[in-house]
């Protein structure tokens, strides 16, 4: 017999052994939960807990049949979370899949989607290899009817219930170091990853009752203007730009060539965003639901609404894909709303167009309706793949051409965010000359919903959207313009706002600031939560966690290399 054969025969025997398809079946289930334990804040019995219970529990579920292949095949769903949680694990290096990654997923279109799998290729290779060997070796043995014998299963049954007795008792000692609690819940993959999915469908049903549960809201909004001069107030949000990459922030590379040279610009040096996550972060600059009461956001109309109510004409133009969330609601609340950025209705890919093709349209619609105006300018900013959103002629850092994402690649991610930001630069102080040309009391204000990590430290922090947010996810570029016209107008709004420049915000003053500026009055306009006014306070900044509670956001399980960035650059609580 050759030694072809032979190798073939005892290949065979493997991959026909009910035991040893047993145990393979059990280790592939419980890589992440072996991830976890090294990862986890918890004490030692925490970390007991975290792999007996998944261990105890998948020993119990293929114990109970003896068809194990058929049953490894109908846990499919398990191990779709299994690599879910894999590729997180490649991108944050820690952290169960938060809820707010589930709502990402159903929020993001298949083109943002597509950009960023096309850059995991190593995590998704590990997941193939890990899962689809398993899979097509299940499906042979369901198919040939190979069984685990029962004197076996016995044994593993009667272990199984006694891992599970012995996790539940060290349970209750166990401990979290950063929360001093332990829970099943918070604590033990996949226990906490299914109570996200949980968390998330049910907070989707009420996003998309919210027609129903805030139509009858009224901000009762009234507006006495004092000023001669027709008013347009604009809101401009921003995608993903963080102040670190900033040259008006200290960044060294020279990226905001234009804003620099801009009158009138005030820029506030310490601003952090209330969530690291687009669909929450957002929502919250749009309305007056901020981390410390944001569930009103499910009966309450946003801030397009409240002008609208005070006789504003309203504009929204969006260069961001429609999603059912609470930032399209927001946004079509306007009089005219227009978005750049289609969708196929078929494939759910979407066509790239730059952020500047949104003046020329803002300017058009300004010249065709002469009364006051608000307008709401959301720009896809700095999303990655960041070389996809500027034109050539702003690649002024360079390599820039990403062949992949991983550490090794950093400079060229680094080049390219960078020439994103150039390119904000150019859009924003664009938008601010045309503006210039209305001769109007205008103010404008820009934020970006959050930041971003770019392998900052030894971390290896990539993006955003986790669960733990970093000080590059925390800290965002946040500014204010008034025209000549509304500083002569509006003195004493614009000497406040420079006034607070250097003071600690976040984005819960953009409600207030905006109605603020338009003179619009309400109850529910809070005066100290305007830089423009003179009742201004700094309060410590909030950050909305995964499942919706208001956290300071130095308690958001920030490390070291978060604190040493905070201090360095003296960012206030």
């Amino acid at each position: 017999m050759s030694e072809t054969t032979t190798t073939t025969n005892s290949f065979q025997k493997i991959i026909n052994n009910p035991i040893v398809l047993f145990w393979f079946y059990l280790v592939v289930n419980l890589v992440p939960s072996i991830y976890f334990v090294y990862t986890q804040p918890i004490d030692g019995m925490g970390k007991a807990v975290v792999l007996l219970f998944p261990l105890a529990t998948y020993l119990l579920y293929f114990s109970i049949f003896k068809n194990t292949g058929m049953w490894f095949v109908i846990s499919l769903p398990i191990l779709v979370l299994h690599a879910f949680q894999i590729v997180l694990f490649y991108l944050f290096g820690e952290d169960v899949i938060a809820a707010d990654m589930f709502l990402n997923v159903a929020t993001t279109n298949s083109s943002e989607i597509a950009e960023l799998l096309g850059s995991l290729l190593p995590s998704i290779v590990l997941v193939c290899v890990l899962y689809i060997p398993p899979l097509v070796l299940a499906i042979r043995a369901w198919k040939r009817g190979i069984q685990t014998p029962w004197t076996m299963r016995r044994i593993t049954l009667i272990a199984a219930i006694a891992m599970l007795g012995v996790a539940l008792l060290l349970s209750f000692k166990a401990e979290n170091k950063n929360t001093q609690t332990f829970s099943f819940r918070e604590d033990v993959y996949p226990v906490n990853a299914l109570n996200n999915l949980g968390f998330a469908a049910n907070k989707w049903d009420n996003v998309k009752r919210y027609p129903e549960t805030s139509k009858d809201f009224t901000f009762e909004a009234t507006r006495a203007k004092t000023g001669k001069n027709r008013q347009i107030v604009v809101l401009i949000i921003g995608e993903t730009s963080r102040a670190d990459s900033w040259s008006l922030y200290g960044y060294q590379r020279t990226t905001n060539p234009q804003l620099s040279k801009q009158e009138n610009l005030t820029v506030f040096k310490d601003a952090l965003t209330q969530s690291n996550t687009t669909h929450k972060s957002v929502s919250m600059i749009l309305s007056d639901a901020d981390a410390t009461n944001y569930n009103v956001i499910y009966r309450r109309k946003g801030v397009i609404e409240a002008f609208k109510e005070a006789g504003f004409k309203t504009i929204c133009l969006s260069n961001q894909a429609e999603n059912s969330s609470f930032i399209e609601y927001f946004t079509k609340e306007a009089d005219i709303y227009k978005t750049i950025r289609t969708t196929d209705s078929n494939t759910r890919v979407t066509v790239n167009y730059n952020d500047e093709e949104l003046i020329p349209i803002m300017s058009k619609l300004i010249d065709e309706n002469k009364e006051d105006l608000f307008i709401v300018i959301h720009s896809y900013g700095s999303h990655f793949n960041y070389s996809e959103r500027y034109p050539e002629d702003f690649r002024k850092f360079t390599p820039d051409n990403l062949t992949s994402v991983s550490k090794k690649q950093k400079d060229l991610l680094v080049n390219a965010y960078d020439n994103s930001i150039l390119y904000t630069d150019h859009f924003l102080s664009s938008t601010i000359d045309a503006l210039k040309q209305t001769n109007s009391a205008v103010a404008m204000l820009y934020t970006s919903d959050h930041g971003e990590d770019i392998f900052d430290d030894d971390r290896g922090r990539f993006l955003h959207a986790s669960p733990t947010p970093t000080y590059y996810q925390l800290r965002i570029p946040m500014l204010m313009w008034f025209s000549n016209q509304y500083k002569e107008e509006y003195p004493q709004m614009a000497a406040n706002v420079r006034l607070n420049e250097t003071k600690p915000v976040s984005t819960n003053i953009i409600f207030h600031t905006l109605l603020d500026v338009a003179e619009i009055k309400t109850r529910y306009f809070e005066p100290d939560l305007s830089v423009a006014n003179n009742n201004f306070v700094s309060k410590d900044r909030m950050y909305l966690n995964d499942h919706d509670i208001a956290v300071p956001y130095q308690r958001m399980n920030l490390k070291p290399q978060d604190f040493e960035m905070i201090k360095k650059n003296n960012i206030k609580k």
